[in-house]
Parts: structure tokens; C-alpha cells; sequence
């Protein structure tokens, strides 16, 4: 049974590089999480944060967050007026990391989001990193995080903070994850079939309908450890060996037919795992489909790759005149 009081936590923080056949494709990404791109196209800034100031405060329990120890998992309904723990292996929206070196003041003032998000940054990581015994990924699935006491705690004189990790969606918002971090692959993955939307700023803003315009459609979640189960980090050469090999056969198969991707005047890319990620425990890529005019930015798409309503930029897909031929040519691969 959860007690009654509030906190708020931070948003979390995502990115990408990619390959194409014959384009070679690069999906660069930012913040809480990502995932490194193979070459050609150079998508900059989709992954950049999101407005800390506009993030949610979650109310909870004030003793339930003060009897948390590490290795607590911590959930609560739409109402997050109400914080319990509950068994990892069950659904909840955050693990508790540990106890930050210290607070604010007792005269401090009610905190702002950015300044949970800079208590955050300024000391949670050690925290994070030794209770996961490594570093957390910053470019995967998990986000460090900071419950902090919310604003009728805090004037009762409550400073308990919490720092942890949890998996938020595209507006920042805590999402429900089973099972202990540490005991999971770190990779921020999307299921096949799934579109990721751009925000004004052409930036990823999560998943999306696919009939609502997008920057990416996924085709295929690979494995690396199919093809590298060593513990040792695989160079991006030879990451990239063989996913040029795998993407463009999972992806034939995922459209059902031999000329899909031609037919779609998309173009076929791909992530790679950074040596930090891998070492953070990263272990999955993603085939995804994408178009760009300059190289550098997303054209929106609107419509599944498969459909026959199928627009890019507003326009029904020119298909190239053979077979996994781009529709424009790339410039060469950046970072």
C-alpha cells in the first residue's frame, strides 16, 4: 500500500548512424539515448532533449521514495499520486540506483525541472555506475533518472532524492519495463513496422502511426550476438560487413517480396554499437527506412513503406531504375 505525497522526476534522454545498399546511410542522434549509424546520409540533432522545463512532475509517495533502497522498482498508475514498490519481475516505471551524495539546502527553494536535471547530471552517475557496475548507455534504451520530493514535500521540509533508471517515451513521460536493468540488453530497439515521428525541429519524437508523417520505419531488430557472441566489442567494419548482408535480407523479407524496397523509393539503412555501448551491455541494431534530399535531414514520410499510399515529402516514391538503387545520391559519410 503506497502513502500519500508527491515527487517529480526528470525526463529521460535518445540517437542514431546507418548504412543503405548501395547508399550507405548515417543517422546521427542525441541525448538520454541512442544508437551509432553507418555512412552516407547524415541526419543531425533527431535525438536532441526535449524541453526539460515542460516535463512532468509526478506526485508519490514521500515514504514510500524514503524507505527505497537500490535495486527498488517503484511504479504508479495515471494517478502518480500514488508510488509503490513492487517485485522487478512485474511492470513498474522506475529502479532505484541509490541515494545521491547529497540534497538541497533545507532554504532551498522549490526546484525547477532544470534544476532537478542538473542535480541529476551533477550526481547521479557515480550512483548509477555503481550499482549497475558499469556505465548506463547513453545512447540506449534506459535513462538515468532523479525523483526528487514534489512541491507539498518539499514545503513539509522532505529533500529525499532518489537517483535511478527508467525508460521514457517520446514526450519524456516514465513507461513501464519488466525486469532488473543490469539482467537486460541496454539497446534503444523499435519493433519492426514501427514509424518514429519528427517534431518541428525534425528531431525523433517516438513512435507514431505510420499514416502520420515520419522520419524512420523499421523493417528488422538484429541481434549482434548471432553474429558475435564474444563479450569483445566488434568493430564498426565488421559490424558493418554483416549487416549489409542481414539488413537487406531481413528487410526483402519483411516487405514479402524482392523489389519491395525499390518500389518504396526509400532507402535501406542501418545502426551500429559504439565500443561504449556494447560495454555498457548493447547488444541490438535496427534496419529502418528513411529518405533525405540533402543528406543531412529527414524528408518526411507519411504512409507505411508497404502502402500503396506510400508519400515522401507529399509525393508519391520515384522508383529507381534498378534494383536497391537510391533514388539520389548521398554525400559521403560524416560524423
Amino acid at each position: 500500500m503506497a502513502d500519500d505525497t508527491d515527487t517529480q522526476s526528470t525526463p529521460a534522454e535518445k540517437t542514431s548512424r546507418a548504412g543503405a545498399l548501395p547508399v550507405r546511410a548515417v543517422l546521427a542522434a542525441v541525448i538520454v539515448g541512442a544508437l551509432a549509424i553507418g555512412a552516407g546520409l547524415y541526419f543531425t540533432g533527431a535525438f536532441e532533449p526535449k524541453n526539460e522545463e515542460k516535463a512532468p512532475r509526478l506526485a508519490a509517495a514521500g515514504t514510500t521514495l524514503a524507505r527505497s533502497k537500490p535495486g527498488t522498482c517503484l511504479t504508479w498508475d495515471k494517478d502518480p499520486a500514488v508510488m509503490a514498490p513492487v517485485d522487478c519481475l512485474q511492470p513498474h516505471k522506475f529502479e532505484v540506483a541509490g541515494e545521491p551524495a547529497r540534497t538541497l539546502p533545507e532554504n532551498a527553494p522549490y526546484p525547477t525541472q532544470s534544476v532537478i536535471a542538473a542535480q541529476r547530471d551533477q550526481l547521479c552517475p557515480p550512483v548509477v555506475t555503481e550499482y549497475l557496475g558499469t556505465r548506463l548507455d547513453p545512447k540506449g534504451r534506459f535513462q538515468m533518472a532523479l525523483l526528487a520530493p514534489g512541491e507539498k514535500a518539499w514545503e513539509s521540509g522532505d529533500r529525499t532524492m532518489r537517483c535511478g533508471i527508467q525508460v521514457s517515451d517520446g514526450a519524456g513521460q516514465p513507461t513501464e519495463v519488466r525486469g532488473k536493468v543490469v539482467n537486460q540488453d541496454k539497446s534503444l530497439t523499435w519493433p519492426p513496422g514501427t514509424c518514429i515521428g519528427l517534431d518541428d525541429r525534425g528531431q525523433f519524437s517516438g513512435p507514431v502511426g505510420c499514416a502520420q508523417p515520419h522520419g524512420i520505419e523499421v523493417t528488422a531488430v538484429i541481434d549482434m550476438r548471432q553474429a558475435f557472441p564474444d563479450a569483445s566489442w566488434p568493430t564498426e567494419r565488421q559490424q558493418e560487413d554483416y549487416l549489409s548482408r542481414i539488413c537487406p535480407s531481413r528487410t526483402t523479407g519483411w516487405f514479402g517480396s524482392q523489389d519491395g524496397l525499390r518500389k518504396s523509393g526509400l532507402q535501406l539503412a542501418w545502426n551500429k554499437l559504439s565500443q561504449p555501448s556494447w560495454t555498457a551491455g548493447s547488444r541490438s541494431v535496427i534496419c529502418f527506412l528513411a529518405s533525405s534530399k540533402d543528406g543531412r535531414t529527414f524528408t518526411p514520410i507519411t504512409g507505411s513503406a508497404k502502402s500503396p499510399d506510400l508519400l515522401i515529402d507529399g509525393k508519391k516514391p520515384v522508383m529507381p531504375t534498378f534494383p536497391g538503387a537510391a533514388p539520389a545520391s548521398t554525400p559521403a559519410p560524416g560524423r
